[in-house]
């Protein structure tokens, strides 16, 4: 009978008089998995002592509490270390005591104050699992306070959600001030938490940085050594040759064939950009919005989309980013656009290019001609769906309504 998998849970920082009450959530989750060993390693520093070397020290007992297990038989590839916050960096130095043998480390939102600058030594690293993949959700900083998550890679595979601050659901200012401040950061283990048992994938796009994602230079999979899109996996930690005996390497449930079964994982670090929505089970299907321009009159504006299906619609979403976009005629732009997986069969687009001009008389108001425009699914691959809209007439500031056609084509 084989022995069972075992993942220590490792939370961040925290006062004494508050416990994390998602680690009893996460560990009911894995548990409803299968016959998995879950272990907690819950710490706590005295006011005097630094977090960086307060972390070190934690992570040199995590390291010898594993080894003991280690030295009554159990394999190192079973272990599974997920740590949120600070105990992303506890669970790398536990790993990197045990020389990078342990199976795999997710790590939730790395820490970033004092660990930014500090010895490479005492942060999170791809080198320290035969797996290491990582999921960062406040990279960039909650103005006017610093990301308290990492924004460089870390890990063999660095999953960028959202736009790494303010992310769905997340208080808008400071008038929420502690839930402002701490909500990005958190999204990191209610994402994995969810990604346990989800009916749906969560499923990223490589793709080198956020900024080459918001403007749609990243629509395909291809990556030297992966086998299609990134997925959020949480049950990756099955014996590696079993994966490797495995045919179609689906594992609980999980679809883990952009993964090779060789470990040390073998392919240079991939860093991938996962969106979500604002209500679990957080899935979206990305799509690029193409819009070919004509006419002749160019535009400043920012782009708003609403997307309507057989029963449901999406929110108003800003698609061009925060500053106004120049559109001139006879170009074509591209826009990242993530939709909710739910809503299927698309009908029809509302769309609007806001100017913020004030402008009270209509005859004003300039009128951008919109040839085609075309809502491609991605990851661009053969047998894609495209819904199209053509010979469209906007006017600044205006929603203007559009149907649109379904067609499935073959891309060589």
């Amino acid at each position: 009978m084989p022995i069972s998998p075992t993942v220590i849970i490792v939370p961040g920082r925290r006062p004494a008089s508050h416990q994390p009450s998602w680690v009893r959530r996460m560990a009911w989750e894995l548990l409803q998995e299968g016959p998995v060993n879950i272990l907690v390693a819950d710490w706590l520093l005295p006011p005097e002592q630094g977090i960086t070397e307060g972390a070190r020290e934690v992570g040199v007992s995590l390291a010898q509490v594993i080894q003991t297990l280690l030295d009554q038989g159990l394999s190192p590839e079973l272990f599974h270390l997920i740590g949120f916050g600070v105990g992303a960096h506890v669970s790398g130095m536990a790993g990197a005591r045990l020389k990078g043998t342990i199976g795999r480390i997710t790590g939730l939102d790395p820490f970033s104050p004092e660990f930014s600058e500090a010895d490479s030594r005492l942060s999170l690293d791809h080198t320290d699992a035969r797996y290491v993949d990582v999921i960062h959700t406040n990279f960039y900083p909650n103005e006017p306070v610093a990301a308290l998550g990492i924004s460089r890679p870390l890990g063999h595979v660095d999953f960028y959600v959202g736009k790494g601050y303010l992310l769905p659901g997340c208080p808008q200012s400071l008038m929420k001030r502690e839930r402002y401040l701490l909500c990005s950061h958190q999204w990191a283990y209610r994402l994995f938490t969810s990604s346990i048992r989800s009916p749906c994938p969560l499923t990223a796009i490589p793709c080198p940085g956020l900024e080459d994602y918001q403007r749609a230079a990243c629509t395909g999979c291809q990556h030297p050594g992966v086998n299609g899109c990134p997925k959020l996996v949480p049950s990756l930690i099955l014996p590696f040759q079993q994966l490797r005996n495995s045919l179609d390497r689906s594992v609980d449930g999980y679809d883990i064939r952009w993964l090779p079964p060789d470990r040390p994982i073998n392919f240079q670090q991939l860093t991938a950009v996962l969106d979500i929505t604002s209500t679990a089970p957080f899935c979206v299907t990305p799509f690029m919005m193409e819009v070919e321009l004509a006419g002749n009159m160019s535009l400043e504006a920012r782009v708003f989309i609403q997307v309507t299906g057989e029963v449901r619609k999406t929110p108003v979403m800003l698609v061009s980013g925060p500053s106004l976009v120049q559109l001139d005629p006879h170009q074509t732009y591209q826009f990242m656009v993530s939709i909710d997986y739910r809503l299927r069969e698309f009908r029809s687009m509302s769309l609007e290019f806001n100017s913020q001009r004030l402008l009270y008389f209509p005859w004003r108001k300039r009128s951008v001609q919109i040839s085609r425009l075309a809502l491609i699914q991605l990851p661009r691959h053969q047998g894609m769906v495209v819904y199209n809209s053509w010979a469209v007439t906007a006017v600044e500031n205006q929603r203007v309504e559009m149907q649109l056609w379904k067609l499935s084509t073959t891309e060589g």
